[in-house]
């Protein structure tokens, strides 16, 4: 793959993007190119062929470049520009919805010397992929361009067909990778994964948002046996063209798509370099230059390339994700499976704590037992199954899990919050002071620690350190009823009534539901009446 090695050294640039333009004719549900209007520093013919003709001047080495939009056949010189690309022994590639290609585009395309078309097609069904493509012809126009294609361009013609994983389609995509499967004008169908609009993921839960509601996968099981039966496919042969380490990590970016964007390593970027529709130059997501005042070669050489390029090399939060390296930079099947029970180990333990957070709890323990069958002294995977036996009411064997998760590995704090909780269901509050006690000595803001501390200390009747908890809790959560009674019962516990009154009341405003809170109202009023005489 070539990624380990020495970033400050620099190769030649071996793929590009070159964006001719943001604008597009459809109005697709997961992308907002179509709001793009015309720009009047848009990218000229000139100036792409600037960009290609001095990548020519040092690049030696094959080079591909995807010609991408927006919609690239919407720009009349797109084809002019993949002719020059292929005049310089380059191989040119352009990604297309195949809305304008009929039968005369067909014969410009065959004889521009393009070398791969890569066509979006998102289900056989023609009203998913209208929906989603925001037409009522689109998918009529895609059929019929495949005809023209194969007619005019035959086999000179990659021709491939490009799908994003979504919930409109996740019932129809097995479908779809069996037909082109049998059509001998395609060579294969890529899959992607489903992307915020822009090239860097920055906004936190963007597949939250009401935008993305009907695309997001609901059902994560349904999209895991989707993805593995993707994977048997290619196993067996089908032209996927995805690495099974690219599908793979779809499962991880499906269930944590903010923190896998945010921790996935960059891998190929030392060799990729993009022209945007404005002229800007990008290596890996940071702007070099623009082709309209500077040069490219001394660019791809310098120091401010080099120092991307250290960003490149980083490991660790401080590193960025590009959409690119989601896409493109996976290694091979051959180095993936050198790799692949590490990775495993990291997806069941993942796949765990993401069903225990949504309590599906017996989901959760398959995950984690299949970490241990892999990795026995995984502490986190014993962690895990204390906390989903903990929450199912199995206490002795919660107690089991975080015994042994205490003798693997470093003290944590997740062990003695987790062996607090079982002393604390046992009514051995002193015992689970002291294991809530260890878990702050190690993180001082573990939430439960304190929440386990102030019961305790409540049962213990300690009133002051109780109170001292849970006031420390309601600085975080303010309107929690739960602890306004908890320091309501402590407080009259010290026959403070006054202010036990003032915290059940306030429990009660919060959610007047609670009926124990009027009945302690009432007992502390009368308690107050006989404290005064």
């Amino acid at each position: 793959m070539g990624y380990k090695k020495n970033l400050l050294q620099a190769g030649n640039p071996r793929f590009c993007d070159i964006v001719i333009t943001n604008r597009c004719l459809l109005k697709c549900k997961m992308c907002k190119s179509w709001q793009c209007g015309p720009q009047s520093n848009e990218l000229t013919f000139d100036e792409a062929k600037k960009f290609v003709q001095s990548l020519s001047e040092f690049v030696k080495e094959p080079l591909e470049i995807n010609v991408m939009g927006g919609e690239p056949l919407w720009k009349d010189w797109c084809l002019d520009l993949c002719s020059f690309i292929s005049e310089k022994g380059f191989k040119s590639i352009i990604s297309t919805n195949a809305y304008l290609i009929d039968e005369d585009m067909a014969k410009r395309i065959a004889d521009s010397g393009l070398n791969v078309l890569a066509i979006s097609l998102e289900s056989l069904n023609p009203n998913t992929h209208n929906y989603l493509r925001g037409k009522d012809d689109v998918f009529s126009k895609v059929m019929k361009a495949i005809e023209y294609l194969e007619k005019y361009c035959g086999s000179n013609l990659t021709l491939t067909i490009l799908t994003i994983i979504m919930e409109k389609n996740l019932d129809e995509i097995l479908e779809l990778a069996e037909w082109v499967n049998k059509n001998k004008a395609l060579q294969n169908i890529s899959f992607l994964a489903l992307l915020e609009t822009g090239l860097v993921q920055e906004r936190h839960n963007w597949f939250k948002s009401q935008t993305y509601k009907d695309l997001w996968p609901q059902d994560t099981k349904k999209l895991y046996q989707l993805i593995d039966e993707l994977i048997r496919l290619r196993r067996n042969g089908y032209k996927i063209w995805n690495p099974i380490s690219q599908l793979e990590a779809f499962k991880e970016y499906y269930t944590e798509p903010d923190r896998f964007m945010r921790e996935t390593e960059y891998r190929i970027h030392d060799y990729i370099i993009d022209l945007d529709e404005n002229g800007s130059i990008y290596l890996s997501g940071d702007v070099l230059g623009n082709i309209r005042g500077d040069d490219l070669k001394e660019l791809w050489f310098s120091e401010k390339a080099n120092q991307i390029r250290r960003k490149i090399d980083t490991r660790g939060p401080g590193k960025r994700c590009c959409v690119i390296n989601f896409i493109c930079a996976f290694p091979s099947d051959e180095e993936y499976m050198d790799k692949r029970h590490e990775k495993n180990i990291q997806l069941h333990q993942k796949l765990g704590f993401y069903h225990k957070d949504l309590k599906q709890f017996d989901s959760a323990i398959n995950e984690f037992k299949k970490v241990l069958d892999m990795a026995p002294d995984s502490q986190h995977a014993r962690i895990g199954l204390g906390f989903c036996y903990f929450d199912q009411g199995k206490i002795e064997d919660a107690f089991n899990e975080f015994n042994q998760a205490s003798n693997l590995g470093p003290e944590n704090e997740h062990v003695h919050q987790g062996l607090g909780s079982c002393y604390q269901h046992k009514k051995q509050f002193d015992k689970a002071v002291d294991e809530f006690k260890k878990a702050l000595a190690l993180n001082p803001d573990n939430y439960y620690a304190h929440q386990g501390l102030a019961y305790c200390y409540e049962s213990l009747k300690q009133f002051d350190m109780s109170i001292s908890e849970f006031n420390w809790m309601l600085k975080i959560h303010p309107n929690n009823e739960h602890y306004h009674m908890g320091l309501g019962c402590c407080y009259e516990g010290l026959r403070q009534f006054d202010k036990a009154m003032d915290e059940f009341k306030q429990a009660l405003r919060i959610n007047p539901s609670i009926e124990c809170a009027s009945r302690c109202i009432a007992a502390c009023s009368e308690s107050l009446k006989q404290q005064r005489g």
